[in-house]
């Protein structure tokens, strides 16, 4: 993940831990886009990582959905061809998926989701 990205998603889940401690063990990422040599990435895999899986993943249910599923993307971000499969999936599966390119973004999508 790029420096951008990486801020970005840290400052999101620092204020998200602080504004929503009853839900701070249910935030959770999933470092896909992690540089690992060929034997580790055969390993990953092996134990179920998948190319396109989101950034973060809330566990926690509202009335219309199963889980939150945030993609951190920067302003010239774009998903990839594995990252689109996924959602398409994920939202069949009555998860919502939302691709955040700002702090203001990811607060909105969290508040929203959980009022």
């Amino acid at each position: 993940m790029k420096n951008a990205e990486h801020n970005l998603q840290s400052a999101c889940v620092k204020w998200f831990r602080l504004q929503y401690p009853k839900y701070q063990r249910l935030l959770l990422a999933f470092p896909n886009g992690a540089k690992r040599d060929p034997r580790s990435g055969k390993w990953y895999k092996d134990e179920g990582m998948l190319a396109g899986a989101p950034d973060l993943v809330l566990f926690v249910s509202n009335a219309d959905y199963n889980t939150l599923c945030v993609e951190m993307k920067t302003e010239k971000g774009r998903q990839s061809a594995s990252q689109v499969l996924m959602e398409i999936d994920l939202e069949n599966a009555k998860n919502k998926y939302v691709i955040c390119r700002s702090f203001e973004d990811f607060r909105n999508e969290t508040e929203k989701y959980l009022s």
